[in-house]
């Protein structure tokens, strides 16, 4: 049996506009009257929650701080209050009421608290709305009325745990394949009396515009990665977590295409008025925000994100990653492991990388020491992050240190010294070695994109959909993942080096708030 949540909606009573032609618009009588339609809310499929698909959310998520209620007549605004006066600028006012809130005598803070629900109308006589549409935790008070295309145009940002996370009308496809994003409104519906409305109730399935990401880990996010240095094995440590092309926004509306076919899982359930699957914002995509030092979520953390569901590509790859933030370490769990990779072999530290890059160059680079030519020193060079905007940015080159810089540079070729006109001269060379891998402080990070219930190879194989929550499990980790070489600076785009081979298990679960839950090998 569906749960139904009533809410208790009562509207400020208005005078009566006295009866004349002043006010009248074509179809309507002139004169006001009240109806009463009495609504229910159904928030959660709370008798699916036993079989792993379902969960309802926690009393925040499920917290109300405002509601309103929209009504139309074929779309288009249908007023259901009037300011009492009689004057031709006045007549019509808002096509929403706003939900009381204290009713039965108490807060009812929760979707869960509310019942009993009753809307008071200002109507012309013999004139009613046909359609329905419920937004909470929204202000629409920037205008007085919306058409339903209004409403549906409109961009909202998600609302957060302290404001109450945005929510609205549930939108699915019914049988005939036509979208239901309003609740039809019937002449029964609507009652003289407050019991003639609450004999027959309309209910409206709201779901939050937002989708939900919990971070676990397995073994307290410390993984043996199948790497050695020198005998020791190398292991990851779980930092935190962070989204990267996450949105901050999801239309205030939900929007589907009845016609989607290659999705590879069934995305309509007109049973429980819900749809699984939805088109997100195009236009706005945000702006790339992964940072090594902030926006740090911890293992059992979760974050809030709009919906995307993005047509992507290898070249323009836009779904939604979950970055996972690790530090190299020894089997203790706790001391860094600061591991180097140059020419597809591994070091431990900064240090010995320049031992073996001096000992590479010293024929080839030399400085003057009194009558001698001395080849280039450890202590004469030093390690340079690339630019973040750079490909390949996780890639570390070598320069000149200060040291190095206070030297007269040679070059020997041909059997002979040829003098550098000077340290810039040389540095342009240096920088053209190959590059190295540092994980520095055994920083690193491993990418996983999320998965939502399609099939491999299908439209919805990857995709964050409102009122969804991923569950994201790291089960295993291998490979020492992508080095960070300076932690405060932002990594624009999130790469994984080709000739390192890093592999994550991760768990997805997908509930509505419907779970997504996969393993993620990262990787």
């Amino acid at each position: 049996m569906k749960k139904y949540l009533f809410i208790a909606l009562a509207a400020l009573g208005f005078a009566a506009c006295e009866n004349g032609t002043e006010n009248v618009k074509p179809g309507q009588s002139g004169e006001l009257e009240q109806s009463y339609v009495a609504i229910s809310l159904a928030a959660d499929e709370l008798t699916k929650a036993a079989d792993g698909v379902y969960e309802e959310g926690t009393s925040e998520e499920r917290a109300i701080q405002s509601a309103y209620v929209f009504f139309f007549k074929e779309g288009a605004a249908f007023p259901v209050s009037f300011d009492g006066t009689t004057t031709s600028a006045n007549a019509l006012a808002n096509n929403y009421l706003e939900v009381d809130l204290t009713g039965n005598g108490k807060d009812m803070d929760n979707v869960s608290d509310i019942k009993d629900a009753v809307l008071v109308l200002q109507n012309y006589k013999g004139e009613y709305p046909d359609q329905i549409v419920a937004v909470l935790n929204w202000d629409p008070t920037a205008q007085q009325t919306y058409t339903l295309a209004e409403l549906q145009a409109i961009v909202s940002t998600l609302g957060d745990e302290t404001n109450g996370l945005v929510m609205s009308n549930a939108v699915y496809a019914d049988s005939a394949a036509q979208v239901i994003d309003a609740v039809d409104l019937t002449i029964n519906n609507i009652g003289k009396t407050e019991a003639e409305a609450l004999a027959n109730p309309v209910t409206i399935y709201v779901e939050r515009i937002a989708a939900k990401v919990v971070f676990t880990a397995e073994n307290n996010g410390l993984f043996d990665i199948d790497e050695s240095i020198e005998g020791e094995s190398v292991y990851a440590k779980i930092t935190g977590f962070e989204l990267y092309n996450d949105y901050e926004e999801s239309w205030l509306i939900k929007k589907i295409d009845p016609t989607w076919s290659n999705l590879g899982f069934n995305w309509n359930d007109a049973d429980w008025y819900r749809s699984y699957w939805a088109t997100s914002l195009d236009d706005t995509f945000p702006e790339n925000k992964f940072a090594w030092s902030t926006d740090n979520t911890a293992i059992d953390g979760y974050v809030y994100c709009g919906e995307n569901t993005r047509t992507w590509t290898e070249a323009n790859d836009v779904r939604t990653k979950v970055i996972v933030k690790a530090q190299l370490v020894h089997a203790d769990g706790t001391t860094p492991f600061e591991v180097v990779n140059w020419f597809g072999k591994d070091y431990v530290g900064e240090d010995n990388l320049k031992i073996v890059v001096a000992n590479t160059l010293m024929n080839t680079y030399f400085f003057e020491d009194g009558a001698n030519y001395t080849g280039i020193l450890p202590g004469d060079i030093e390690c340079i992050a690339r630019d973040v905007t750079e490909e390949n940015s996780y890639e570390v080159y070598f320069q000149l240190s200060p040291a190095g810089q206070a030297k007269t540079w040679y070059k020997y070729e041909n059997g002979a010294y040829t003098a550098f006109a000077n340290t810039d001269a040389l540095d342009t060379e240096l920088a053209e070695v190959q590059p190295a891998f540092v994980y520095n402080d055994g920083m690193t990070y491993y990418t996983t994109n999320i998965k939502h219930l399609g099939a491999a190879g299908k439209t919805a194989e990857y995709g964050v959909v409102r009122n969804h929550v991923y569950k994201v499990n790291i089960s295993e980790i291998k490979g020492y993942g992508t080095p960070v070489y300076n932690g405060t600076t932002d990594l624009i785009t999130p790469e994984k080096p080709e000739d390192i081979k890093t592999y994550v298990s991760a768990q997805i679960k997908v509930l509505s708030w419907r779970i997504v839950e996969h393993d993620y090998p990262l990787n």
